[in-house]
Order: structure tokens, then sequence, then C-alpha cells
């Protein structure tokens, strides 16, 4: 099923991040390459988990979202995530946006904390979803 393979394709831009990510906020501020390899592998890891996000919506015949937030808060109504996963999902949404379009020139020490903040929620959803899918096999 293509949503098992974008859900590997996520993780795997995750643990190439968990890899380049400096441990230490410090360095990651000091060195501008690390920045921004770390700032495109986190925009593709989301990418890929909007798209898995998508996926599910269509496959399981769940209607069309408005927009891309939109498949989250179907994801919540149809029970397939709770609502503070579709939440920090909406966050990760609107922080690939931040990043994508650099407003205002995101302060990097705040990308450093989003990207530390946030890796363990992408597990957290290729759990979920596998369990969905195997379920409604």
């Amino acid at each position: 099923m293509r949503i098992f393979s974008k859900l590997d394709e996520m993780i795997g831009y995750v643990e190439e991040l968990k890899e380049m990510l400096p441990e230490d906020e410090e360095d990651y501020l000091q060195d501008l390459v690390s920045r921004r390899a770390c700032e495109k592998t986190i925009e593709v890891a989301i990418d890929s988990l909007i798209d898995a996000s998508a996926m599910v919506v269509s496959a399981e015949k769940f209607g069309l979202p408005a927009s891309e937030e939109g498949i989250f808060d179907i994801l919540v109504r149809r029970k397939v995530i709770s609502r503070d996963l579709g939440e920090i999902l909406k966050d990760l949404k609107g922080f690939r946006n931040i990043l994508i379009h650099r407003y205002a020139h995101v302060a990097d020490d705040i990308v450093y904390y989003n990207l530390s903040k946030y890796l363990d929620d992408f597990y957290l959803f290729k759990s979920i979803i596998e369990s969905y899918l195997e379920i409604e096999k």
C-alpha cells in the first residue's frame, strides 16, 4: 500500500534529521550548512506526513478537505487521530510554511527548538496510522 511507503519515507527523513541535527543548540546556530540541511529535511518530512494524511483520507473516502489543514480535521473527526495529535500536525504544517516562506526570517533558535520538539510526533503518527490501517483491513 502506498500509504505505508509514504510513512516509511517520512521516517527516513526524520532519521536523517536526527543524525544531522547537532545535540547542542549553540553548534546548530554556528553552522549555516547544518541549519539549512535540517530545515530542508524537516520540510520534506512534513510534506510526507501531509501526503500520507491525504492518502488515508482519500483511501477511506472520508471526503474532500477544504484545505491541507482540513485533512487533519477530517482524521480527527473520523477518530483516526486524537484532537491533540491533530493540533500538533497543524503546528507542523504551519512550521513548514514558515520555513518555506521564511516569514520574517524566522529565528534559528526557534527552528532548533521545533526540530528538537516534534521528532517523536512523526513516530507516533506513523504508529497510529499503521494501526488504523491494519484494523480497517
